[in-house]
């Protein structure tokens, strides 16, 4: 009789851990590779980054798409910038000016 209860205790035992291992397995790869593992938290990590990247590129370009508009109020206007644009846009030249071509 007592044989066969160490050989249950021994087979509990090592049913036991053979469960936890499993677990442990389980857990380990979730920890890595589930939806709020390692894994996910870098590549959420690098979409943040990028879209701060975006931002910044969006901002600069708004700055200077404000700088521009505010040249050209009425309060504040800008002359230099107001003829640049002007001969920009509509190919206006002055009679004393000549205009170089370069291909």
């Amino acid at each position: 009789m007592n044989k066969s209860l160490a050989l249950k205790n021994k087979i509990y035992l090592f049913f036991s851990l053979i469960s936890l291992f499993f677990v442990f397995l389980y857990l380990l790869y979730f920890l890595i590779n589930g939806e709020r593992g390692l894994i996910s938290y870098y590549k959420i990590n690098n979409y943040m980054y990028e879209l701060q990247k975006t931002l910044s590129d969006i901002e600069t370009k708004n700055i200077y798409l404000s700088n521009r508009i505010k040249r050209l109020e009425t309060n504040t206007i800008d002359l230099d910038y107001l003829d640049e644009q002007l001969r920009n846009t509509t190919g206006f030249i002055e009679n004393n000016e000549v205009i170089i071509k370069f291909n």
